[in-house]
């Protein structure tokens, strides 16, 4: 076993190497196509002032960019709200189930801890139970 640790390490470093590489080239890009979209994004809020400015006075066109980018935020930081309220709801459910769970688990647990063999099969039970919990947990509603 201890002859199989220097590979071991070796595989792990060369693998965590290509790994380290390839996220650093993913976020110099992310960071590169995330620089070219504000750019866009900045643009499209000048064609929108100029577009408005056709119309309305200089400053009153830059002020309805301005609200309306206000507008934006709230409406995403009330998206961002409602989503933090049903995922503390689901946390809420999910700590509720499990606390009936391991209740349970523990009742039916305890008559059978008097022999050797009642105590095995209460912790495979529990571990089943522990296993199917961890699953459970995960599934998004």
């Amino acid at each position: 076993m201890l002859r199989l640790a220097p590979i071991l390490a070796s595989m792990l470093s060369v693998d965590l190497g290509a790994a380290l590489r390839r996220a650093r080239r993913s976020a110099l890009f992310w960071a590169l196509a995330g620089l070219f979209a504000f750019a866009a994004y900045a643009a499209a809020l000048v064609a929108a002032g100029l577009a408005l400015a056709a119309h309305y006075p200089p400053a009153t066109a830059a002020l309805m960019v301005c609200l309306s980018q206000v507008g934006f935020a709230a409406l995403a930081l009330l998206g961002l709200a409602i989503s933090n309220a049903v995922e503390r709801r689901r946390q809420r459910k999910n700590d509720s189930q499990r606390t009936l769970a391991t209740t349970a688990m523990i009742a039916a647990a305890l008559p059978m801890l008097q022999s050797r063999k009642g105590m095995a099969v209460a912790a495979v039970a529990g571990l089943a139970v522990l296993m199917a919990l961890r699953r459970g947990g995960d599934d998004s509603e």
